[in-house]
């Protein structure tokens, strides 16, 4: 006999509903029997087992274990379902984890309400950060803070190498990682760190480090690395080659990296070749403006072909001539 939503709310008996929880081939009755039991391994099972979200929803209402509850929270696929569980959970880490690494907004939000309801001095400040000197407190912060900018001014109290290299690999915020890259010493970490990152803010600290001093590692990244912001970041660091650093200004095929270049070339002679010759007008004049020269300055404004070259060539000059 196939049962309904009404015939289940007439079963007292505890077998029956528990079967119809866990087997019934309909997710309505599933969840009308449900509502019906208060067995603590059966709601876990089915909040965690059950097919249907509607279903799971409804156990994690009546459940209580907190394990379960946590459980459930990291592993639903369902963001209404680990909602439900979120409002059951009082366990501030836990909070916070949601709070930082749930895929949905939604359910971060709640996370972050949670937390402001239950314990709200977990939500820390930069200013109370400034306040914390000791090392294992301030890697804590670091590690799990719910803010990003507390996160940051932890980061940049600490001096533990192995620590930042962490959150300069893992924090989700790429402010985070910017800034503990700025403050890691060990090439092989940046390098690694610069072949997995794709946020360009990362990548440039990461690239234009001091301690990046391979000479051979920055060549390649400023002359064949796939990515045009690493190339744009390469040419900015400060012990690269200049033949590197023109060689791309004269030869890359994306003017930004071109242009960059040219902002660290100090040869002026070089400098004068690219205001002469780069088919990007932009290029010209950022060259230009670098330039010396006030016969060379004078005979761009004589005899470049365009306007605006021209025109910033005469603002050149004139602050050359004070």
């Amino acid at each position: 006999m196939t049962l309904s939503v009404k015939d289940v709310r007439k079963i007292t008996d505890f077998n029956s509903l528990a079967k119809i929880c866990l087997a019934n081939p309909d997710k309505y009755v599933r969840r009308a029997a449900v509502r019906r039991i208060d067995d603590e391994n059966i709601l876990s099972e089915v909040a965690t087992c059950d097919a249907s979200a509607l279903v799971r929803k409804v156990a994690v209402n009546r459940i209580n274990n907190q394990k379960t509850l946590n459980e459930i929270l990291l592993n639903d696929s369902s963001h209404s379902v680990r909602k439900a569980a979120l409002n059951r959970i009082d366990d501030g880490d836990v909070l916070i984890h949601i709070a930082r690494h749930d895929p949905n907004h939604h359910v971060k939000k709640l996370a972050w309400d949670r937390i402001k309801m239950i314990d709200s001095s977990l939500i820390l400040t930069e200013r109370d950060v400034e306040r914390i000197f000791d090392e294992e407190k301030l890697i804590e912060i670091a590690r799990y803070s719910l803010t990003w900018q507390a996160r940051v001014k932890a980061v940049q109290k600490i001096a533990g190498e192995n620590v930042l290299a962490e959150i300069a690999k893992d924090d989700e915020s790429y402010c985070v990682r910017s800034e503990a890259v700025k403050k890691i010493t060990d090439e092989d970490v940046l390098i690694g760190i610069i072949e997995r990152e794709t946020y360009k803010e990362v990548l440039k600290e990461a690239i234009r480090n001091p301690n990046l001093k391979n000479e051979d590692v920055l060549e390649g990244y400023a002359k064949n690395h796939a990515n045009w912001n690493v190339r744009l970041a390469a040419v900015g660091n400060a012990n690269i080659s200049q033949d590197v650093v023109y060689e791309v200004a004269k030869t890359d095929g994306t003017w930004y990296v071109r242009n960059e270049a040219v902002s660290y070339i100090r040869d002026e002679s070089r400098l004068k070749e690219i205001a002469r010759t780069d088919l990007h007008s932009w290029i010209r004049v950022n060259a230009i403006k670098r330039i010396e020269d006030r016969a060379f300055v004078l005979s761009v404004i004589d005899s470049d072909e365009n306007r605006f070259v021209r025109e910033s060539a005469k603002v050149r000059l004139k602050k050359l001539l004070g």
